[in-house]
């Protein structure tokens, strides 16, 4: 869809076209645009509010009548069917004809799609209705006049004149009238009983309007059903049972006698003769010499109208509706004012409600869209379409170009843009190769001194705001750049990853390169800009090496750190070079418990595991009784040799595993272990809060009484209250921000670590 572009299509085409008004009809205007589509034709889209029916959603094309867009009526390939409006201009342009735009026109049986007036074109009588009907007629040069239309229609041989009531209708059993079916109505007669049938070839003259048109007799007979339309015949078809004297007349001819065809407008003032296309309307004239009509049926719905302005201009309208929140409809009252209020002096309703539609080509595209949204969600297949044809040439003259997207237009001093059109089209919307036949120039202010070549190649300098005007015979445009030759700020960037870079690290005693992207910014908004611009430098730390496109390589030195740096404009940003220790486990980065695992790990007090050459130490797992064992046996120092011959009673001291026996034989040698009541040990149950804390604080002094103080101190076993009352008072351990201490809560090898690491300061005396 080309929906989206056509705001962009106004303000390059339109500046001389006037804003819709205000329609105080529709209620307040919340949208609008307008795309001047060439060939004095120009698209209006219009959304309206009020609080009683709320949006309406208008789309009309005004036309200036002129001899490169003209108006016709399209059909299709026969009177007899239907077509969407896609269709209808597809049929345009597989016969070589363009379409500019198109709405729906006239009312139709929905079982036949043929019309239910009159319709005109190429000059001649293309379907004949009864009576008179309000139509509306195109000349040659496009003038457009609406008046009332009736036909007058006979037949006659040898004296006997018989009324011809319709042509290209569909013959319907029980009618006394005569048919006329020439092979613009379809392949066949499409009758559905037993009729008389009179073949006729055409000899002199044709169907136009105030005229007459001789033929020669084929063959007359009566057939029960349909029959074929031969290329270029005309055939008469009636009820056996019809207007006596009417049959009698056909049924007496005898092939090779001459019929004399003559028809005659009538109804109107004006010479319906001039008209080269038109259509009538059984929806009535909503305006006439500039009064508004009377006597309309109530009932919103959308709407189709096309209308006739004092200066001659054209408004081909539609509103769409019954779809809430975007679009109510209308009455025909409030059609007819809202037909007045854009300026017409004449118009006439045409068939609305799912058969509204309006399509258009627009400039800068081949292909025809639809514009409305049709009530019945898709499009409706109707009888006929008045089109604006586009008879324009080609002529080479640019007329609508697209860009290529510039969507940041802040450069920094020193860099380069050729401006790319993508797509051209001339004065006859007809696509161009390339763009030719524009100039460029450049305007700069507030110390801009920008230039730009012949071949739109824009190069910036100084600093301040540059304006290159492309201009041609039909075609003109600016673009918009702001310059700057000093950035607020200069931010890096991995140009790996796109993640900006404040600073580098390097594993101790390695080195590895990076690629940086230097992007220049001011106000918080980046300049388009060219590496070649920036300057790139080190500190004489020789850390670190950068070559001119921002390739970093790196190693530790021993020098302890760097820094590398880039300017340009006279600003500069520098980003540090550090060295990053190596980690002795792998999760454990941002962990509350980073430093204290590194430190008992480095005092070899603590340790994980390895799994394919990398250690963890999973700080957020529960520890287990032999574990933790182990490491309260290293912090307090323990020789554990020196209780080799310690003898375990637990009643599960086969479950130790073998790493750990010399540590539980030394803790229960010194009493810090007893075992449970059941004689067990449980070497490989997670510990609890309240025995890891009995365990360590019977391994030091101090006052036992501190226990009592927290608010969930009932729940500490009674065997846990003297040892944790010792860590309480020694700092060691001193509960959660809400004053509990969760005395049965399971302890982790984070707080495992912890601990061992305030033991071990206690015992250093800090």
């Amino acid at each position: 869809m080309l929906i989206k572009k056509i705001s962009a299509v106004a303000l390059l085409l339109c500046a001389a076209v006037s804003a819709p008004a205000f329609a105080e009809v529709l209620g307040t205007l919340s949208e609008n645009w307008q795309t001047d589509m060439g060939g004095g034709a120009v698209y209006n889209h219009n959304v309206f509010y009020s609080d009683s029916v709320g949006n309406q959603t208008e789309n009309y094309v005004e036309y200036k009548p002129n001899s490169e867009v003209v108006p016709i009526v399209v059909n299709g390939a026969s009177v007899f069917g239907k077509r969407t409006i896609s269709s209808a201009a597809q049929y345009m342009q597989d016969n070589n004809l363009r379409p500019l735009i198109g709405i729906n026109g006239d009312y139709f049986s929905t079982k036949t799609g043929i019309p239910m007036g009159y319709t005109i074109i190429d000059g001649e009588i293309y379907s004949k209705e009864s009576g008179l009907q309000d139509a509306i007629g195109f000349r040659e040069d496009g003038t457009a006049f609406i008046d009332k239309l009736g036909i007058d229609a006979s037949v006659e041989n040898d004296g006997v004149k018989i009324t011809v009531q319709y042509i290209n209708k569909w013959p319907q059993d029980g009618l006394s009238w005569v048919y006329m079916l020439t092979d613009d109505y379809g392949e066949t007669t499409e009758t559905e009983f037993n009729a008389l049938y009179v073949i006729c070839t055409p000899t002199a003259g044709d169907l136009s309007l105030d005229s007459e048109m001789t033929m020669n007799v084929d063959e007359v007979f009566i057939y029960d059903g349909e029959i074929a339309i031969p290329d270029g015949k005309v055939v008469f078809v009636m009820d056996p049972e019809g207007d006596a004297a009417s049959y009698n007349m056909l049924a007496s001819l005898a092939p090779g006698e001459t019929l004399t065809f003559r028809n005659s407008s009538y109804g109107g003032t004006h010479n319906w003769a001039e008209a080269e296309y038109g259509i009538s309307t059984i929806g009535g004239r909503l305006i006439e010499n500039g009064v508004i009509g009377s006597g309309f049926e109530a009932g919103a719905a959308p709407r189709t109208a096309v209308g006739i302005k004092a200066d001659g201009s054209v408004i081909f309208y539609t509103l769409d509706g019954r779809q809430e929140g975007y679009s109510y409809g209308a009455q025909l009252t409030t059609l007819a004012n809202r037909m007045l209020e854009l300026g017409c002096v004449d118009a006439i309703n045409l068939d609305g409600g799912g058969s509204t539609a309006i399509g258009a080509v627009f400039p800068g595209s081949e292909m025809f869209e639809v514009t409305n949204r049709p009530s019945d969600g898709v499009q409706r297949s109707c009888a006929n379409y008045l089109f604006l044809k586009d008879m324009r040439a080609q002529t080479g003259i640019p007329w609508y170009v697209e860009w290529r997207e510039y969507e940041n237009r802040n450069y920094l001093a020193g860099t380069s843009l050729l401006l790319e059109a993508t797509s051209v089209y001339d004065t006859g919307n007809y696509k161009m190769d390339a763009l030719t036949g524009v100039t460029y120039s450049a305007e700069n202010t507030g110390g801009a001194a920008s230039t730009v070549d012949s071949s739109g190649y824009v190069t910036f300098k100084g600093s301040g705001t540059t304006y290159i005007n492309v201009v041609g015979e039909s075609y003109s445009t600016t673009f918009q750049f702001e310059v700057y030759e000093t950035p607020d700020e200069i931010r890096l960037y991995d140009e790996a990853t796109g993640e900006e870079v404040t600073s580098l690290t390097v594993p101790e005693g390695g080195m590895y390169n990076i690629d940086l992207e230097a992007a220049a910014y001011v106000n918080g908004i980046r300049l388009e800009s060219y590496p070649s611009l920036f300057l790139w430098e080190t500190d004489g730390s020789g850390m670190a090496s950068v070559d001119e496109d921002g390739v970093v390589s790196i190693r530790d030195n021993g020098s302890g750190g760097g820094s590398v740096s880039v300017t340009v404009g006279g600003t500069t940003k520098a980003i540090p070079i550090t060295v990053q220790e190596n980690e002795t486990f792998a999760d454990m980065e941002g962990h509350w418990a980073h430093d204290v695992v590194e430190s008992m790990a480095d005092l070899g007090i603590i340790n994980g595991i390895t799994q394919d050459g990398v250690s963890y130490f999973m700080p957020d797992d529960n520890i287990t009784r032999i574990q933790y064992a182990a490491i309260m046996s290293k912090t307090l120092g323990i020789n554990t040799s020196d209780f080799a011959d310690i003898e375990l009673t637990f009643t599960d001291t086969a479950d130790i595993q073998p790493w750990a026996l010399e540590y539980v034989r030394a803790m229960v040698g010194l009493g810090y272990i007893t075992g449970r009541s059941d004689g067990s040990f449980g070497p490989d149950d997670t510990i609890t809060r309240a025995e890891a804390f009995t365990m360590m604080g019977r391994a030091v002094e101090g006052d036992a009484n501190s226990v009592m103080g927290y608010a969930d101190s009932a729940d500490i076993p009674l065997w846990a209250q003297e040892p944790m009352g010792r860590l309480t008072a020694l700092g060691i351990i001193n509960g959660y921000s809400d004053n509990t201490i969760k005395p049965n809560g399971l302890l982790t090898r984070a707080e495992a670590a912890s601990l061992a690491s305030k033991l071990l300061a206690l015992d250093d005396g800090e």
